[in-house]
Order: structure tokens, then sequence, then C-alpha cells
């Protein structure tokens, strides 16, 4: 099992999922719902810096609890995907398996997630 876990405070309250060596296409919408995604990036609302730092599990394994919200595909053709903030500053950088990659994501709640659980195919490498 591959896990990695990010506590950390973002001037806004959104990160991104993509592999930052291709041009990305973020989500028209971004506030449309908790979760968003184009096809190649996918955007998620986590806790602001004021109410504190906020958590993004990144692992292979499914979450065993917490709200499911996302389930989908996202081109990664570098095969290395990146959670980032909305400058662009890139948080992690994870090899993955494939130049498609299966993304779900559950959160601790829709309306105000204390956590993120982000699950991908990690590459071993």
């Amino acid at each position: 099992m591959n896990k990695f876990q990010l506590q950390i405070s973002v001037e806004h309250p959104v990160l991104f999922l993509s592999d930052m060596t291709a041009e990305e296409n973020v989500p028209a919408d971004t506030g449309a719902a908790v979760v968003t995604a184009s096809d190649d990036c996918v955007c998620f609302w986590v806790q602001p810096y004021f109410e504190g730092e906020a958590k993004v599990t990144v692992s292979d394994q499914p979450c065993e609890n917490g709200v499911a919200c996302f389930t989908g595909t996202i081109r990664s053709p570098g095969k290395i995907v990146s959670i980032s903030d909305s400058n662009g500053f890139s948080y992690l950088n994870v090899p993955v398996k494939e130049a498609e990659t299966q993304v779900s994501i559950w959160v601790s709640e829709i309306e105000n997630p204390e956590w993120t659980w982000v699950k991908i195919a990690i590459a071993a490498y």
C-alpha cells in the first residue's frame, strides 16, 4: 500500500489534481460542487486556512469511511500527477501507472470537508 498524507495551509480552499507536464484544462466552474473535473484536471475544495490545515491523503487504496463524491478518469501523459494550488504550486508529485489515471475522491463531509482522500493507481519506482 502506498499512502501520502499532506497537512497544508492554502490561501484559497481549492486544490487540483493533474499532470502538470501537460497543459491542463481547469474545470470551468470550480465552485459548482465540492469536486469538479475536466478531462485532465480534478478540482476539489478543502478546509480554508483560517479553519486549520487542509488534510489530503493520496493512496492506491480506497477510503474506508467518508462520503464518496467523485469517480472518473484524467489524462496523465507524463505519468506523474500533482496536487497543486490555485497559484500553481505543486505540493506532491506522484508517479502513476498509465497515461490515463482512474481517480476516486472521498471527503469527510460535502459542505465543509475537513479532509479529502484521493485514490489513484500509484506506480512503483
